[in-house]
């Protein structure tokens, strides 16, 4: 089976805190909880995907946070993951399963569906950020799924 990597940073990860030279080590901080996202979040995200899916860069990249943009530099990036989506996945074929995970102390949607050309399930994940903007995106097989916050 052919392993798919695709990956639009457009964030910046989050690193956790070096570990203290202290003999006992200290408990972990909780993580704050993220701004609350508008009402109509899980028909941002859809529609996000649908952009996605039909190459409609301009609309993605003016959604985008100010600072993925400045990353960015311009909408016709996206072009690029678009493509590469289409070439190494297919078309979305059946949707099996979406849902809102918290990641690196962000919401993230999740759109788990059935792609025409890979033989396993194929993972979606929207960075949504307050008020309701792109914050990144993450392509790849839903088996290789990066860890959510516990």
């Amino acid at each position: 089976m052919r392993r798919i990597r695709l990956a639009l940073v457009l964030t910046a990860l989050l690193v956790p805190a070096t570990a203290s030279a202290q003999a006992a080590p200290a408990a972990p901080a909780a993580r704050p909880k993220p701004a609350q996202l508008p009402a109509d979040s899980l028909e941002r995200a859809r529609k996000f995907t649908s952009w996605l899916y039909t190459n409609q860069t301009d609309s993605l990249f003016a959604y985008m946070d100010s600072t993925s943009q400045r990353e960015m530099k311009v909408a016709k990036a996206w072009e690029e993951t678009v493509a590469q989506l289409a070439t190494r996945a297919g078309t979305e074929e059946q949707l099996l399963e979406e849902r809102w995970v918290q990641r690196n102390g962000l919401r993230q949607y999740w759109r788990k569906a059935k792609f025409s050309g890979v033989d396993e399930p194929f993972l979606v994940r929207w960075v949504i950020v307050a008020p309701g903007t792109i914050g990144g995106l993450g392509l790849g097989l839903a088996s290789q799924a990066p860890p959510i916050d516990p």
